[in-house]
């Protein structure tokens, strides 16, 4: 019996399923998803308890308001500023838009999972270019490019491993690489970076018409549940993406909080500031048990536990679990002896490593 078949790209596929771990406990420490300690801006939320829209109107395709609220936030041009249901669709859209079968793109050795996925289900080939001490590395990106290569992500920071390069190489990157190439340029983690060094992509796009900046709303902002986010790109870029892009991508209620969200300066200057102290106070408990961790700069930390019997990555995940704490593993990216931990709020930290310090002296 003939049956309908998916395009070969897509049948041969996994499914992208986030692992945000699994526990018996119903109280639980979710460290496993780089979401907001603090929470949500309360501005946020007070919009969305006067939310009174009627719920069986379509939003409208494009919140100008919020584009605006936007654009004043970071000083950048409104008409270069496209919303999305997340920066996962984004991402998505970004493939679909640019990708054909003959098409490469290429992504970083620990970049977000979410870069091949994507490519793959474009149908074009996603090529790999190897880090340098868990750092995407400019050499090794511009080594792969040929005149197949049509897209290059890059996200900086990196998730997961909180690692990023200066701007001087992004610079070297963007300059280096063909015109005819779009540098995808993820930056969800920008309002955590305080480095002199740092450029979070505004000011290429503004320069140059071959980049798209992407941010989101769901980690310092804490929307993660409304799923939005957005992209600053040229505006032949934008109306492109827009034709692939649903007409209806970002619901009402995401856009009236984001317009809060964003406006709301004090909460994100105190989550900016909790995530300073609380990642410091980590690591140094972390050096404590012995463990080596890699550097962030993002909100969250990438530990390495020894390859032993008792004391790996994967006993240590379980042990949490059963502590109610959720840790995310790092098996998909073939590293198997390192768990990524988010930066919680007070006492979700404090439990979180007196737990940690059982485990390794149990």
């Amino acid at each position: 019996m003939n049956t309908p078949t998916a395009k070969v790209s897509i049948d041969k596929l996994k499914t992208y399923k986030p692992n945000f771990g699994k526990s018996k406990i119903n109280n639980l420490i979710r460290l496993s998803a780089n979401e907001g300690a603090l929470g949500t801006s309360s501005n946020a939320i007070k919009a969305l308890n006067s939310f009174t829209y009627n719920l069986n109107r379509y939003p409208p395709q494009v919140s100008d308001e919020l584009i605006s609220a936007i654009a004043s936030r970071y000083s950048l041009n409104k008409n270069k500023i496209i919303l999305g249901n997340g920066s996962d669709e984004l991402i998505s859209i970004i493939t679909q838009t640019f990708l054909e079968s003959k098409d490469e793109a290429i992504y970083t050795e620990f970049g977000f999972l979410q870069f091949p996925q994507a490519i793959s289900v474009s149908g074009a080939k996603g090529v790999v270019a190897k880090d340098v001490k868990f750092t995407a590395n400019v050499d090794n990106i511009l080594s792969k490019i040929n005149d197949k290569t049509k897209l290059i992500f890059l996200a900086n920071a990196n998730n997961p491993t909180g690692t990023f390069i200066p701007k001087e190489e992004v610079i070297r990157l963007h300059k280096s690489m063909p015109s005819n190439i779009l540098l995808v340029y993820d930056a969800a983690y920008s309002e955590f970076i305080n480095n002199k060094d740092y450029i979070d992509g505004s000011t290429l796009v503004d320069k140059h018409d071959n980049i798209i900046m992407l941010r989101t709303f769901s980690k310092l902002h804490g929307l993660a549940s409304l799923r939005l986010g957005w992209g600053y790109c040229s505006e032949y870029i934008l109306s492109n993406l827009m034709k692939v892009r649903g007409p209806f991508s970002v619901n009402t209620a995401a856009m009236l909080a984001g317009i809060a969200a964003i406006e709301d300066i004090e909460f994100q200057n105190k989550s900016v500031a909790h995530n300073l102290k609380w990642m410091s106070w980590l690591e140094n408990e972390i050096k404590l048990l012995k463990l080596d961790f890699q550097r962030s700069v993002t909100n969250f930390l990438l530990i390495k536990f020894p390859n032993e019997t008792r004391y790996n990555a994967q006993n240590a995940e379980k042990f949490l679990a059963e502590k109610g704490i959720l840790v995310r593993g790092m098996n998909a990216y073939g590293l198997s002896n390192y768990l990524r931990v988010s930066i919680g709020n007070e006492e979700e930290n404090i439990i979180f490593i007196n737990e940690l310090k059982n485990f390794i002296n149990n």
